[in-house]
């Protein structure tokens, strides 16, 4: 069966400073990382060699379950990724907005809630991106419920239902 290119592709499609912002995150976890040495002999190959890698890591345990390495890595890379670039573009910075939206609802604070949708209402509206204008249409419906069974209903229901 022939090796998979996805992980190198992966690997060398990384910009100097993505490479260093994954390893700088890396280590931040102690212990010693299979993946990271995967990363480094990948990193250094000009055409993907899995046979070559599996020869230099002969010697270690984790060459016996090299593919699922081999996908954890490949999940990690993308994971920095996504850290990295979190604040490039305002797609990315909304869906910030609403992962801390759905954290604070869960943990039931709902005024902090509030004025994180409040402010990413304005910022969705400002750049026209109206599909999470109408995801955090319906948190503050949400937060619209809590407030009136806690009998803080400051808001009318009609007003919301006019600006959806």
């Amino acid at each position: 069966m022939k090796a998979s290119t996805e992980l190198f592709d992966l690997v060398q499609s990384l910009t100097k400073s993505e490479k260093r912002f994954f390893k700088l995150t890396s280590s931040l976890q102690s212990g010693e990382k299979n993946y990271l040495k995967i990363f480094d002999h990948i990193e250094k190959q000009k055409v993907y060699d899995e046979d070559l890698l599996k020869h230099e890591f002969r010697n270690e345990t984790f060459v016996k379950h090299f593919p699922s390495e081999k996908n954890h890595l490949y999940k990690l890379i993308l994971k920095s990724l996504r850290s990295f670039h979190s604040d490039k573009t305002i797609s990315s910075i909304l869906k910030q907005e609403v992962k801390n939206i759905e954290i604070l609802y869960r943990k039931a604070l709902f005024a902090e809630c509030n004025k994180f949708v409040t402010r990413a209402k304005k910022q969705a509206i400002m750049h026209e991106k109206f599909y999470y204008w109408f995801e955090l249409l319906g948190w503050e419906k949400l937060l619209l419920e809590e407030a009136y069974e806690a009998g803080k209903f400051d808001r009318n229901l009609d007003e919301l239902i006019i600006e959806e």
